[in-house]
């Protein structure tokens, strides 16, 4: 089977989470960004440290996104379902459509192999404006489940919501639970710019509407991904990097053939038939020469060239 490179679009996420996790209310932390994320009992840390890969997978930055995926659409139609290979579904509402791509938000329920709510994710086309929730789990839940980021003590959980208003340099930050809220300015970061400012919430979005097959390649599947970025365990040490949770990566059903897509292209000459198409086409249809139709006879017809009867 031919392979063609898989050209993909890149959308950033804004700076806006949401995260309830017990520990991260009634705290005062300071308003300056750089302190907050330099130190490690930050809710966004807690956050991180907490849930772990639950409900998503760590993310490899040099994975091929098309062999990589964890799930699949059943028909490039309908993406409001994504089926994950390992058991569980993306749950899509509104559904996503492909004609409406690059996508400018998401929201959706992630759900296990017993259709239990495992967490829940928003993206508003913008590094900085996403959330995502993690349910709460027992250790006793996740027992034998195969599930990563279980712990003997289970998973608290929670949700962590970050904005960043349209046309303003403002960050907002919602712990979890609600009684920890921070409102930062963005621009505070250049201070930081060598320190911890890579370590900013953020989710990144990439997606491939896929590419049909051709006369000299297969088709490509398309595919729409999503990823967290969440801090180092210890942010000023040596060489820390961002952990990464991939929540999703679904694989979306490569387009039609130009000659089974329903529309009248490229030298058709009607839908999906005549000219180069190997269908030919029925009486009534459009024609340029007899080859085209079906009955080996094209002809005028009200003025109009078509196939005609044998």
């Amino acid at each position: 089977m031919l392979r063609r490179a898989v050209a993909f679009g890149l959308l950033t996420l804004p700076f806006g989470l949401l995260a309830s996790v017990p520990g991260c209310g009634g705290q005062d932390l300071p308003q300056d960004i750089c302190n907050w994320l330099e130190d490690s009992n930050n809710c966004y840390q807690r956050f991180a440290n907490d849930v772990g890969e639950r409900c998503g997978n760590s993310f490899d930055a040099n994975s091929d996104p098309v062999a990589s995926a964890t799930g699949y659409f059943a028909t490039r139609d309908d993406l409001s379902i994504c089926i994950k290979n390992g058991g569980g579904q993306v749950i899509f509402d509104p559904p996503l459509v492909v004609a409406e791509f690059p996508p400018t938000e998401l929201a959706f329920t992630l759900l296990d192999e017993v259709a239990e709510e495992c967490g829940k994710g928003t993206w508003a086309n913008d590094p900085q404006s996403y959330s995502i929730a993690i349910n709460e789990v027992s250790a006793a839940d996740i027992t034998g489940t195969g599930g990563t980021g279980a712990t003997t003590d289970g998973i608290t959980g929670g949700t962590f919501t970050i904005d960043n208003p349209v046309d303003t340099n403002q960050l907002n930050v919602s712990c979890p639970g609600g009684l920890e809220t921070h409102s930062f300015n963005e621009l505070v970061t250049q201070k930081c710019l060598n320190d911890v400012t890579d370590f900013l919430p953020s989710a990144t979005v990439e997606y491939s509407v896929g590419i049909p097959e051709s006369d000299v390649s297969d088709a490509v599947s398309g595919f729409i991904r999503f990823r967290v970025e969440y801090p180092p365990t210890d942010p000023l040490a040596a060489g820390a990097t961002t952990r990464v949770v991939e929540y999703f990566n679904c694989l979306i059903p490569a387009p039609p053939a130009p000659c089974e897509d329903g529309e009248k292209n490229n030298d058709e000459t009607d839908i999906d038939c005549g000219g180069s198409c190997d269908t030919t086409c029925a009486e009534g249809q459009g024609c340029v020469d007899n080859d085209d139709c079906t009955s080996g006879s094209c002809g005028l017809n009200g003025g109009l060239r078509q196939c005609l009867a044998g």
